[in-house]
């Protein structure tokens, strides 16, 4: 540039997308800037794109606008290339001064260029808790965009709906839902419709709508054995999932009503996650009034993101008596060295027996001072 020559930047030139494929427009854009230190406005008379190599021009726009000193514009130019590989570009600038002088710049654009993969599947899902309702996802597994994309849905040879979905970019995808209530048929075929790479495509799929519909997650206290000694009653069992999606989360305990109370260690136990269709075990620990017939467990749990709370009841008048002085039908025997009391008798003499983890029974005895302690093994 000559003392003369206007102070002309041509700078931030950027190429997008940035991995184009042959016949997928490629836009370049450049910013103009006339610098503070410049003379004299000018006047941008072309921008144009060619090969480095050669005279081969790919684009060109004119007459495009005027720059004041310290002023910028910036300049967006588009093309296509038909063949795969990188392309060793050159931009060129051409600007008029004020007095009529034009003065040229030039800017290096390498672009590599991919062979254009059209490549797009169908996928169907029923979301949780929806069970007429299916959701089909077109996924873009090629290297270019697709556009103007429609969804239709048909059953019995006859399309009872469509859908229009958005662009969809390489390695994403788009989900639109379908209601599929009032179908007769159990199979239903998906068609999505795309443009790509200046061509049409389709793709199809075709779905057993009952299949596809799955039970969310339900968690049921099953195996259930209940044992008492005295008040205390101990609940063994398996908390089971009889749905179709896994349940977190899961907590079981026991409800403190009139004549039921949690007592340590188990009056609450946590399950964790229980996978669809599996179990996992559970102990509980209560004391119950005499004339308790069941005790309520409250079962909370978290399916398909939603947390769920219910209550079962635990049956109580098949409960095995265990322990000293009970055999298991509930009758009576005499232990070694010692007779138990009989069945159903309360009085003073009577000891408190309370239930603890591990089948232990702890027996403490206030008598001079003296505390007696005997664990079953």
């Amino acid at each position: 540039m000559t003392a003369a020559d206007p102070a002309i930047q041509l700078s931030s030139v950027t190429v997008s997308p940035d991995d184009p494929t042959t016949d997928e427009q490629v836009t370049i854009d450049a910013t103009i800037s006339n610098l503070e230190n410049s003379e004299t406005v000018v006047d941008v008379t072309s921008l144009y794109v060619r090969s480095l190599s050669s005279t081969e021009e790919f684009a060109r726009i004119e007459d495009i606008g005027s720059v004041s000193p310290g002023g910028s514009l910036s300049i967006p130019i588009s093309t296509k290339f038909e063949t795969p590989g990188q392309k060793q570009l050159e931009l060129n600038l051409v600007v008029q001064d004020a007095n009529g002088d034009y003065h040229s710049y030039s800017y290096p654009v390498y672009v590599e260029v991919s062979e254009t993969d059209v490549k797009a599947d169908l996928s169907a899902t029923a979301p949780a808790n929806e069970s007429e309702t299916i959701e089909v996802s077109l996924t873009n597994f090629g290297n270019t965009n697709l556009t103007d994309i429609e969804v239709t849905a048909t059953a019995n040879g006859e399309v009872f709906d469509s859908n229009f979905v958005r662009d969809v970019q390489p390695e994403s995808s788009q989900t639109t839902s379908f209601d599929t209530s009032n179908i007769a048929s159990d199979t239903v075929e998906f068609t999505a419709t795309y443009d790509a790479a200046d061509a049409s495509y389709s793709t199809s799929l075709v779905t057993n709508v009952n299949e596809e519909t799955q039970v969310p997650g339900e968690i049921r206290l099953t195996a259930v054995e209940v044992s008492r000694i005295g008040p205390g009653i101990t609940i063994e069992g398996d908390a089971a999932n009889l749905g179709g999606t896994d349940a977190q989360s899961v907590l079981v305990q026991v409800n403190d009503t009139a004549d039921v109370q949690p007592t340590s260690p188990s009056g609450e136990y946590f399950v964790g996650g229980v996978e669809a269709s599996e179990f996992a075990t559970f102990e509980l620990t209560a004391q119950t009034e005499a004339n308790a017939s069941s005790l309520p467990v409250a079962i909370t749990y978290i399916v398909d993101n939603e947390r769920v709370t219910t209550t079962q009841h635990v049956d109580l008048t098949t409960t095995m008596s265990t322990g000293s002085g009970a055999t298991p039908n509930g009758g009576t025997t005499a232990s070694s060295g010692t007779a138990g009391p009989p069945s159903g008798t309360t009085g003073d003499s009577s000891l408190p027996v309370s239930l603890l983890a591990g089948g232990a029974v702890v027996l403490v005895i206030l008598a001079g001072g003296i505390v007696y302690r005997w664990r079953s093994q």
